[in-house]
């Protein structure tokens, strides 16, 4: 069978770096997994990891995309690419698909929502609502609440700021759920400091990690390559861009 030219790794890569919104490159990757056969799309991934490699201009947020893609799509992405990658020996990406818990996990006890209004204790509606309040001491109050809606409330409000969502990424404990849904943010899950600080987080899902490794500055690189208390494979996967890819890249 004749190869779908849509589907070409260099003509993808070409499209990854032409649409300039994060959805539709998602809609590229959708497209990619539902129509071409399962060696076809091996090949798009794995050009686009090594692509990734190189630092290149377009390339970056095209192994963003992809990775954004896989974690959103978990199911999809191990039912096309698990079995090729297991008989093959695909180390990066059986690395990409295993089931790996995170560095660390918080468990419920430690997962504690603040009060916003010190008076009377709040239902989880009522913090809900007031995640769209303009009130900047309400806002700060409820950046540490452990409800994935909350903060998703609180990611759209246009009164949050740059450094109260690194104080979301950062937080340790917090739970997967949050950090997943700040990682595919459209607008925060982009920005170059919280990917950074979603990275250096144990207590995020390691496809994250994995997710950001390849676009992370050296500096970052370096600190996680060093960093004990995050996930071996992130650490080895940070080696790695460190060694070898990097010849191209910028600082």
């Amino acid at each position: 069978m004749t190869a779908d030219p849509r589907f070409d790794a260099g003509r993808v890569l070409r499209r990854l770096g032409a649409v300039p919104e994060p959805a539709m490159r998602a809609a590229i990757w959708r497209e990619l997994f539902d129509k071409a056969p399962a060696s076809q799309v091996v090949v798009v991934v794995d050009a686009v990891l090594a692509a990734g490699r190189t630092r290149r201009a377009g390339t970056q947020e095209a192994l963003l995309s992809l990775m954004k893609f896989m974690a959103a799509e978990r199911e999809k992405a191990i039912r096309v690419l698990l079995p090729i990658a297991t008989v093959t020996g695909h180390g990066d990406l059986l690395a990409l698909l295993a089931d790996q818990e995170p560095a660390r996990i918080a468990h419920s006890d430690e997962l504690k929502s603040p009060n916003p209004d010190h008076d009377r204790e709040l239902t989880l509606g009522e913090r809900r609502a007031k995640a769209r309040s303009t009130d900047r001491n309400v806002i700060t109050r409820l950046l540490f609440d452990q409800d994935p809606l909350v903060i998703a409330h609180l990611l759209q409000n246009p009164r949050i700021r740059e450094q109260d969502v690194l104080r979301i990424a950062s937080r340790r404990p917090t739970g997967s759920a949050i950090l997943r849904g700040l990682f595919q943010h459209p607008r925060w899950g982009i920005q170059r400091p919280i990917q950074a600080a979603l990275a250096q987080n144990p207590y995020s899902p390691l496809e994250i990690g994995l997710g950001l490794v390849g676009v992370l500055d050296l500096e970052t690189l370096r600190k996680i390559s060093r960093d004990a208390g995050l996930h071996a494979i992130l650490r080895g996967r940070a080696k790695d861009y460190l060694r070898g890819g990097m010849s191209g890249g910028s600082n």
